[in-house]
């Protein structure tokens, strides 16, 4: 009877190991320089306008309040986001010395939080026509100012649509930046299939269209043919993740985990494969579970997952955010309540804690590795 028990405690013991050996095989790997990130912008405003929708020229430069915003907001992205870094964008709403005193707050708040921040600026205006934001001459001592003082490795630009081709004004202007401070330049907002600068060290880019697809998770995973094609979902986002993973790429890609979806009221498509349209107005959360599917998707397209140097992490988009919470009066705006140190719980909160809770699982990657 006692040899029966010693050999029962000898197997459970040895199943224990081996369960315990097992966990710290499937603990993934994680590059320490893998990031967890947000865009957020330089003031918190509630609707950006002047040198974004509209031309610096034709507006006085905004009123400027330094509250304790910064600090709630970088506490909070830290702390309840699991965020490690923060692209903090300036579009010139206020002018320079306004944008160099404010840095400093996010640089003081950001080493206070864990966070790196990275200035980030929008060269070119959305207005109808455009019009580039600073001259030649102001954005390179601008950024090399940035680069003395808040990021000595890395200057943002940013821009979601694409308008930085070979001779463009801003490709222009971007070269005349890496010639005044270096290999520093990273583009956020990167388009699917769109060349990365040849003046960027990196990018951050966006995944809207593929994430946005279908209407339950297992139309995502598995899409089926709708006007002549199935390339949507999780075999779109994949297609995107090759053209960057392939072994002739070099620069370091981010990849955007969206906060806000299209409409899923009345899809133009019974599967939700089609846009259909973009409306703050109406616009819906990803659909719970979206965000843990995407980060599968992209993680299996890189052969060695999120150890691959080129593989730089993930960022998310909280302009959007806030101009599509703004969209629903009926609930207080993201901005709003992260300058009041309070967590979100406006109409995307679940988009945000699908966010918050992969950055949150990837932190403790890290950290199991570190302890090994």
């Amino acid at each position: 009877m006692r040899k029966s028990l010693i050999s029962a405690t000898a197997i459970m013991l040895f199943a224990a190991v081996i369960q315990s050996c097992n966990r710290k095989a499937e603990t993934p790997m994680v590059h320490p320089d893998f990031e967890t990130s947000y865009w957020i912008d330089i003031d918190l405003a509630e609707h950006p306008v002047r040198g974004y929708w509209r031309q610096v020229e034709s507006l006085d430069p905004e009123e400027v309040s330094d509250s304790a915003g910064i600090a709630n907001a970088s506490r909070l992205l830290a702390e309840q986001y699991g965020a490690n870094k923060l692209y903090v964008v300036y579009h010139r709403q206020f002018e320079l010395d306004d944008a160099r005193r404010i840095f400093i707050h996010w640089k003081t708040e950001g080493e206070r939080n864990g966070l790196e921040i990275v200035p980030t600026v929008v060269l070119e205006c959305y207005s109808e026509p455009s019009a580039m934001n600073f001259s030649d001459s102001t954005i390179c001592d601008f950024a090399s100012w940035c680069v003395e003082n808040v990021n000595a490795d890395e200057f943002g630009i940013y821009d979601v649509y694409i308008r930085q081709d070979e001779g463009s004004p801003q490709d222009t202007q971007m070269g005349i930046l890496r010639e005044a401070i270096g290999d520093k330049l990273v583009r956020i907002g990167l388009q699917p299939s769109e060349d990365l600068n040849r003046y960027c060290r990196s990018g951050v880019e966006d995944t809207w269209t593929a994430e946005c697809q279908g209407l339950d998770n297992e139309l995502w995973a598995n899409p089926d043919s709708v006007d002549g094609t199935d390339l949507y979902g999780r075999k779109l986002l994949a297609s995107w993740v090759a053209e960057r993973a392939d072994s002739a790429q070099s620069r370091r890609i981010v990849w955007n985990m969206i906060p806000v979806a299209w409409d899923y009221d009345k899809p133009v498509d019974d599967r939700g494969y089609v846009c259909p349209g973009d409306d703050a107005l109406i616009n819906d959360p990803p659909i719970l579970g979206r965000i843990a599917k995407c980060h599968e998707c992209i993680v299996e397209g890189y052969t060695d997952g999120m150890l691959t140097e080129k593989f730089g992490g993930y960022s998310c988009d909280l302009h959007i955010l806030q101009a599509n919470s703004a969209g629903h009066p009926d609930s207080i705006s993201f901005y709003r309540q992260l300058r009041n140190g309070e967590p979100y719980t406006g109409y995307f909160a679940s988009a945000m804690n699908q966010v918050s809770d992969l950055y949150k699982e990837i932190a403790t990657f890290k950290q199991a590795k570190s302890k090994k």
